[in-house]
């Protein structure tokens, strides 16, 4: 049998050869692996950086002008970008602009890599680094600042109250001296409001119905509307005003309708014994009388031993003004005045008066110099414009009328002597109710215009406190302080609230 057999080369091993390939790629494969996770690691703090930049901004912008803002810019980056493992802040700044409307924020780090570092110690870290810049801009605004300056504002009150009021302009005007977006009123009130004494076309009758006034001159005060009128913007063409005239007593007196101190004294004088007719026989000493000045830095009842046809009758209104340096000597010259009582929902319809579009072109010049252009106050903002109306209304005190120590009891105001029961009611508690009712319908009809109103008691009743609380538009409209120095709080919380914020990069 012949056996086949076939000679062939001996076959070598490639197993080690591929090995030994696969090897040598892996460690590049490897190394692009580990560079993907370490690059997306780093990609995700970047991206949270930016984010933790971006909220820094806007919260450090909502402050400028008012506190630090490198504070809440900060505890807002905090806030977003916690530290983890392996990543680290090296740099966080904060930069002011110099006009005060900026903020610039810059924040840098460093995350630690795991793979990437076996290309070198280099490669370690990678850095991470974000910017933004805030700012802070005014949104189209009229505002009417309704404040409170009856005579039991006079001291510590008023001085923090003017601070505060000033602070809040200071706030929107940021280091302007003007701005063609921003108009404001000053609304000073009292048991009445002043609405200026060139204002006579206003009233009933025309100037005609001041001749009762003789030998002193009318002011600018005005009664409350009625028939409902006290609760509208109506503007004065259709609904005029009476003219606030608080009428000599000097008659009664004269009469000896209220008694007397003694046989020897003579009567008791009445609350407002002005003019010189009829002849009083007494020895008690008489009250000055009440200069009735029209300068609007004077015109005012200073004290409550004052008489004449304005008692009780206080500064006048400024119009809207976008003057922001008359706007701070105006609130600077605000006073308190005495006598009548506090009548919120007279300020509150004036207030609102300077913004209604009813009455664009009727403020002009006001006598302490402003001028509200011919063109405002604009119409209700729809909900897509870019500008809004605002009242801020302060008070320190309950709506009621007050009695000085004189007959007859209880004195002149906005709705009368309360012995008049203009108000339905003769009982002064039942009169505080429904002053109150008539102001939460006005404060209802000045919301459903679109206004936003927020307000601020200084200490006042829980009553009170609720009725302001009810008026402000929402519950972080409604601030309440329990002192006079919280005002400022207040009103720079409003400021801010009030700043309309954009995110720059």
């Amino acid at each position: 049998m012949i056996e086949l057999r076939t000679s062939r080369a001996p076959r070598r091993s490639r197993s080690g050869n591929v090995a030994l390939g696969a090897a040598l790629m892996l460690m590049p494969l490897s190394l692009l692996a580990g560079l993907g996770v370490d690059f997306g690691r780093a990609w995700m703090a970047q991206d949270r950086l930016g984010q933790a930049v971006d909220s820094a901004a806007l919260a450090g912008a909502r402050v400028l002008g008012s506190r630090d803002p490198a504070i809440d810019a900060r505890m807002f980056f905090d806030a977003n970008f916690s530290e983890r493992p392996g990543v680290s802040v090296d740099s966080f700044q904060v930069t002011p602009s110099a006009d005060g409307q900026t903020l610039d924020i810059t924040a840098t780090g460093r995350i630690g890599t795991t793979f990437l570092q076996l290309a070198g110690s280099r490669w370690q870290t990678l850095p991470i680094a974000a910017s933004a810049t805030g700012r802070r801009t005014t949104m189209g605004m009229e505002l009417a600042l309704v404040l409170d300056v009856t005579g039991s504002m006079a001291g510590t009150s008023m001085t923090q109250m003017r601070l505060a009021a000033s602070d809040l302009v200071g706030i929107l005007f940021g280091n302007r001296s003007t701005l063609d977006t921003l108009f404001i009123s000053v609304v000073p009130y009292s048991s009445t409001v002043n609405l200026g004494p060139d204002r006579a076309a206003w009233l009933q009758g025309g100037p005609a119905s001041l001749s009762a006034y003789a030998p002193f001159r009318w002011r600018g005060c005005v009664e409350a509307r009625q028939g409902g009128e006290d609760q509208t913007d109506t503007p004065p063409l259709q609904a005029p005003f009476q003219p606030f005239l608080y009428a000599s007593t000097r008659s009664r007196t004269a009469a000896q309708e209220f008694g007397f101190n003694s046989k020897k004294n003579g009567p008791v004088f009445g609350d407002a014994d002005w003019g010189t007719t009829p002849t009083i026989t007494s020895n008690e000493t008489a009250d000055p009388d009440d200069i009735d000045t029209l300068d609007p830095h004077l015109a005012r009842t200073a004290a409550n031993n004052r008489k004449g046809p304005n008692v009780g009758c206080g500064q006048p209104v400024a119009g809207l003004t976008n003057d922001r340096r008359a706007l701070e000597h105006i609130i600077a010259s605000l006073q308190p005045t005495s006598r009548g009582g506090t009548m919120g929902n007279v300020g509150l319809q004036a207030g609102w008066m300077t913004l209604s579009p009813r009455w664009r072109g009727l403020w002009g010049t006001s006598v302490w110099g402003t001028t509200t252009p011919p063109g405002l106050p604009l119409d209700y903002p729809g909900p897509r414009d870019f500008m809004v109306k605002v009242v801020v209304m302060m008070t320190d005190g309950d709506n009621l009328w007050y009695d000085y120590a004189r007959p007859p009891t209880a004195d002149y105001t906005a709705y009368g002597r309360l012995s008049a029961g203009r108000l339905g009611t003769t009982n002064a508690g039942a009169a505080t109710t429904r002053i109150n009712e008539r102001m939460t319908t006005l404060c209802n009809n000045i919301k459903a215009q679109g206004i936003r109103i927020y307000t601020i008691t200084l200490k006042t009743s829980p009553a009170t406190r609720a009725l302001y609380q009810g008026c402000a538009s929402g519950p972080g409209y409604y601030f309440h302080a329990p002192n006079a120095s919280d005002l400022r709080t207040a009103f720079r919380e409003i400021g801010t609230q009030l700043g309309n914020l954009r995110l720059e990069r």
